[in-house]
């Protein structure tokens, strides 16, 4: 009777697949059996733990986020009827325990190798239980199988990709939340489970990160809720109610305000919402509104270049990660910690470096202009070590995911084999914030309220005008950095980490910028 019980039954694992709507691993899990325990494992090593050059995995802010879309997810569980069972631990050691007596645990499959490990891993034990764990694509715009090309080999080049798959592939239409699921099986002691749910001090942080990271800035973009509920109120209250949509293409590199952009990625970061749910919303927009333009366009072009780095990702593995990255470069980074730390800090002495660097550690957002910018000077003009930068975001963003994230670094590095591009980020100032009003806006509050950019403190040679172009501009090597074989200035480390901004590499003439959702 048991043995027939367990295979009625099943587990969902869930990890960055926070939602009910266009949930594929939901659907698999649920189709054919009497009972279904969806679990949701908080795993200590991802929270304050130290990675690269004095960053974490995550910030006590962007776990905040994440408890709130696993509350919400619980919610819209038991509405449907279910439940959510919560644990601490090691995925390895909690799976296994929770799902004692299932035949089988479904998971949207991970993309880099630090995901992918941990499915291994927790495959092993349920094995050995008797059980199977069964992983299932999701959570992009194109599936593998009909994105226009291989996916375990996709170019390197953004538009060789997206033509491929405008060209030769198909989107599907996404599925609607389930009403009604089946009840959670009676596994013997899951009341605790189905209604714990840890602090931020049970994850590791003390009470002071947990104060700071309890309080919105009034300055931020967008007082930023996780969940189903709140992304799905996003998408309307942007796209329809505020009517941006129209004007994406246009509005698209603003820094100050919540118009700008959609906001949605860091709800897409944690599955709250669905990338084929907004390209489903952005076609309803057009049909409603009777308005087919480039910007209406674009929101799904931005989805595609997300695409674009999970499949580079899948391709690429752990390369992403490593110094060298796609190419193997082993030129030495010359930058030191201080220079890192005051980048860090925004105390660099650029106005647009610092304005940004300054929003990212109070809001854990920042446009996709600004990513760009601080990314190439970090890079470029300060000589640091890409992956310090990489681990810095993966720390403080909201919207961080491990794909766009380390992508856009290795390829804003040069590491791809793609064009490198480096930003005057006095010239962007001037195009972007003519009128200082984003730079005043973070950093007024020091006395720095000025009009005409400053001198950088790191500068070793006369700095280039705005507009002008530096001698050697786009080869490898000429900011900052020896050639040759060896180490660099400082190291915290040989390797990449094993983890997986939204934009990338800049191989379009038409796109001056690469940007997400």
């Amino acid at each position: 009777a048991r043995a027939g019980q367990a295979a009625r039954s099943a587990a969902l694992w869930l990890r960055c697949d926070l939602r009910l709507d266009d949930n594929l691993a939901l659907k698999a899990a649920a189709e054919g059996v009497q009972t279904l325990l969806p679990v949701y494992v908080f795993d200590r090593e991802k929270f304050n733990t130290p990675t690269l050059a004095g960053a974490r995995k995550s910030s006590a802010r962007r776990a905040r986020f994440l408890l709130e879309s696993v509350q919400c997810l619980r919610r819209h569980l038991e509405k449907a009827g279910s439940g959510l069972a919560v644990a601490l631990g090691p995925p390895q050691e909690v799976i296994p325990k929770l799902c004692n007596g299932l035949a089988k645990v479904i998971v949207t499959k991970g993309y880099c190798s630090e995901e992918q490990r941990e499915e291994h891993l927790v495959a092993k034990r349920l094995k050995s239980a008797g059980a199977d764990l069964q992983s299932v694509w999701g959570g992009t715009l194109y599936m593998p199988e009909e994105c226009g090309q291989p996916p375990n080999s996709t170019p390197l080049l953004f538009t060789s990709f997206r033509n491929k798959a405008e060209g030769r592939g198909q989107i599907r239409a996404p599925l609607p939340a389930p009403k009604q699921l089946p009840p959670v099986p009676d596994l013997g002691d899951l009341k605790e489970a189905l209604s714990f749910l840890p602090t931020l001090k049970e994850l590791g942080y003390d009470d002071d990160e947990v104060e700071e990271a309890m309080r919105d800035d009034p300055r931020g973009v967008l007082p930023f809720q996780g969940g189903e509920d709140a992304a799905l109120a996003r998408l309307n209250k942007w796209m329809f109610d505020d009517d941006h949509l129209k004007e994406y293409f246009d509005i698209r590199n603003g820094m100050l305000g919540e118009g700008y952009s959609s906001k949605l990625s860091p709800w897409l970061a944690l599955g709250c919402i669905s990338p084929r749910r907004i390209w489903s919303e952005a076609k309803r927009y057009e049909t409603e509104r009777r308005i087919q333009n480039k910007s209406t366009y674009w929101l799904v072009f931005e989805l595609t270049w997300r695409d674009f780095f999970i499949y580079m990702a899948w391709s690429q593995g752990d390369k992403i990660f490593i110094p060298g990255g796609v190419t193997g470069d082993r030129t030495a980074w010359k930058g030191s910690m201080d220079k890192l730390e005051r980048w860090k800090e925004g105390q660099t002495g650029d106005q647009l470096v610092d304005a940004n660097m300054r929003e990212l550690k109070a809001t854990g957002f920042m446009s996709n202009r600004g990513r760009q910018n601080v990314a190439s000077f970090l890079i470029f003009d300060l000589g640091v070590d890409w992956r310090y930068g990489a681990a810095h975001f993966e720390e403080l963003l909201l919207d961080y995911d491990p794909c766009s994230n380390w992508g856009n670094w290795v390829a804003a590095a040069g590491l791809t084999g793609q064009r490198i591009n480096k930003f005057n980020t006095r010239k962007q100032l001037s195009d972007y914030d003519p009128q200082r009003e984003y730079v005043n806006h973070w950093l007024r509050g020091d006395g720095r309220k000025v009009q005409i950019q400053t001198k950088l403190n790191f500068a070793k040679a006369k700095e280039e005008e705005p507009g002008s172009k530096s001698k050697g501009e786009g080869k490898r090597g000429r900011w900052g950095r020896d050639k040759g074989k060896g180490k660099g200035g400082y190291s915290t480390g040989s390797t990449g980490q094993k983890r997986s901004w939204y934009g990338g590499a800049h191989d379009d003439p038409m796109e001056d910028t690469i940007r997400g959702a």
